[in-house]
Order: C-alpha cells, then structure tokens, then sequence
C-alpha cells in the first residue's frame, strides 16, 4: 500500500510528511468550506468570540446566537463596558455562563491593558482569563496567520487516524500537538487549523467517511483498516439522574432570585432557588431549608446539563414581609456570598437567562396553571 505519511518510530518527532498532503488539504479547504457568519470579516475579537461560543456547543446552534452577540457588541470595547447581565442575557442558549464570565474578564483586560489589540504572542494570548492553548492558537493562526497548529477533539481525531497514532486522553496531548505542529502548513497555518476542523467536523467523523476524504490515500489508519477504532473512544461518563425542584417565591418586589459561586448549578447566573429531591451525589443546601409550606404546582419538565438528566419540578410560595426577612437573613448568615434580586413574572427568562425558565413558563402556560400576581 502506498503511503506518503511514514512513521519511522513511535516517537511522534520521527514522522514524516509529503508535503502534498497540506496542498490536497487546502484545496478542499478552499473549495469545499463552509459559509459561516464568524468567518466573514475576521478579527481576533470575533475569533475569540466563536471559538469560546463553540466550546460545547454546535455549530448550527451556536451560530444565531453569535449574531445576535456580535451585533450587540460588535467591538471588544463595546463588550468591556457591558454589564455582566447583559452579557448573560446574549448569552442564553449557550449554557455554561462562566465563558461568558471569563470572556468578558479577559476582554475587559484586552482593552484595559493591552489598548484593545489581542496580543500576538502566546505568552500574552494565554494571560486573558478564559484563553487557553487551544483558544490562543486558533486565534493567534486564523487572525494573524502565526504558526501555530490547534488540537480540539476534531483536529485530534484527524491526526490520529492519520498517523496511526493510537494513545489517547490527557497524557498523550503533548505527544499529538508535537505531530500537529510537525504537519503545520506554514505557508496557511490559519486555513490549514480551519481544514483540519472541518475535516474533523464534517469527514472524518467518529463513524468516518473515508470515501469522501480529501487525504484517504494518504491515511494509515485506512491502509491498515482500523480507522473506526482511532482514537479509542474515552469511557462516558456515568449520567447522574436528578430531581430538582425550583421555588417560585413571590414578594411584593416581585420574584425571588438567587445567586451564589457554592452551588452545583448555575453558579454565575441568577436563578430561581432550587432544591435536590430524593437520592442524588451532592450534599443538601442548607440555605434551602426552611419552614415554609410551598403549593406544589403539579407540573414536571426535562432537562440537561452536562451528564445529569434532570426532571424538574415547580412549587411556589407567597412569603409575606416577616418571613422575606426570615429567608434573607438566612441566606446571608450561611452564604454571605449571596446574591439577591427580584424580576417580574414577563422577565423570567431575561433575569434568570437558562432554557429552564423558558420551560417552566412553557409548562406551566401548557397546564392552565394561574400564578397570582405574576401574570402581569
């Protein structure tokens, strides 16, 4: 069988690459990529941008919202001067707030201290809070065309598969980012990272597509049969079913809303203050434990995040003065790091910024259910 990849040893420095290997990479790169709005007008804001918003997320889901946000924010110091809830809100659909937290911190530091120009080395680029070596080297090669190869799960697969590199997980990264610096296109380091990605996106897939692969006759794990099985797939986590009850509890400021880092959910967001139910991993909330005689209203939704499957459950309680008081006082005098506002029943969604929200307001207008005074 022919091969124009030929390892020498098992040392990934002893690879060597035909170089008309990159050129059949680029040219379907080039012919065959995809339109997608975070590759018209490039800057390294807008990189950085994308590249966290794709963080576990898909591209078809990510891409509305990042419109949304760079129209919101078109320049890093219009996000500097944001406020964070704000930043939050155009953040919802994309879960795991603490990027948006960290792109903001480090997009606060971008103009603060670096006049709004993303650095060019990876020492600076890897300074900003939420920018790690795969974030700082996608940014650094596709805005500036430095050579820098990337390593996501994509690009991981590709290399794998392609060099018949068969170690997997943590331990073997620094061994895959030398193979991936090794096969850098240094002419195109930028289009060279986005072909492996999309190759790693759209080909070379966990159940591949060999036969529609710009590089199959340059893959040894094709030549030798055995490319479903490179990379050996990591053990999934065990998923963690969950019921978790969220309180509605009306004031005359409106509805309750909580926020506090000590929590397994929502950490940097406001949300309606929940409790676990039944047999579950995580200790209790003692701020949750009070004497109240909440309304079960009856209702259920489904949810995710990440491995937990949540059912999801909704009571609701009108607390009068004293017992607004009770409940703060408690919340204080256990978490002092709490975080406390009120919101209207129209501004759930705005003000607690989770697909849960949507959901409760979903379910409940499903049921007929009339909640007193929220409505308005």
């Amino acid at each position: 069988m022919r091969a124009s990849l030929k390892q020498k040893e098992t040392d990934p420095q002893n690879y060597e690459f035909d170089p008309k290997t990159n050129l059949k990479l680029r040219n379907w790169f080039v012919q065959e990529k995809r339109e997608l709005a975070f590759r018209k007008n490039r800057t390294p804001y807008s990189t950085w941008v994308s590249e966290i918003m794709l963080q576990q997320t898909r591209v078809a889901a990510m891409l509305p919202l990042y419109e949304k946000f760079m129209h919101r924010f078109p320049k890093p110091e219009d996000l500097a001067i944001a406020e964070e809830e704000e930043v939050f809100r155009y953040w919802q659909g994309l879960g795991y707030y603490s990027r948006a937290k960290n792109l903001l911190a480090g997009v606060r530091i971008l103009v603060n201290e670096f006049g709004g120009k993303f650095p060019k080395t990876l020492g600076e680029a890897l300074s900003l809070p939420g920018v790690g070596p795969y974030t700082a080297r996608a940014i650094l090669s596709i805005s500036y065309n430095l050579p820098f190869a990337v390593l996501d799960g994509n690009a991981k697969r590709v290399l794998s598969r392609l060099f018949l590199f068969k170690e997997s997980g943590p331990k073997a990264d620094a061994a895959l980012q030398r193979i991936a610096d090794s096969f850098l296109n240094l002419e195109s380091p930028g289009d060279h990272n986005e072909a492996v990605m999309e190759l790693g996106a759209r080909i070379c897939i966990p159940k591949p597509l060999c036969t529609e692969c710009p590089l199959q006759d340059d893959c040894l794990a094709y030549q030798n049969g055995i490319q479903e099985s490179i990379p050996e797939m990591e053990k999934k986590k065990k998923e963690i079913l969950l019921n978790i009850r969220f309180y509605i509890l009306k004031t005359k400021q409106g509805i309750l809303l909580v926020r506090y880092p000590e929590r397994r959910f929502f950490k940097t967001i406001y949300s309606l203050p929940f409790l676990f139910e039944g047999k579950n991993p995580y200790e209790a909330d003692p701020i949750l434990d009070w004497n109240l005689k909440p309304t079960d209203l009856g209702i259920k939704f489904k949810h995710t995040i990440t491995h937990h499957k949540i059912q999801g459950f909704v009571s609701e309680a009108e607390l009068d003065q004293k017992s607004e008081k009770k409940i703060l006082e408690n919340f204080r005098k256990i978490r002092p790091s709490i975080e406390i506002k009120y919101c209207n029943w129209k501004n759930l969604e705005t003000e607690f910024p989770s697909s849960i929200a949507k959901k409760i307001k979903q379910t409940l207008a499903k049921e007929g259910t009339i909640l007193p005074g929220l409505e308005k």
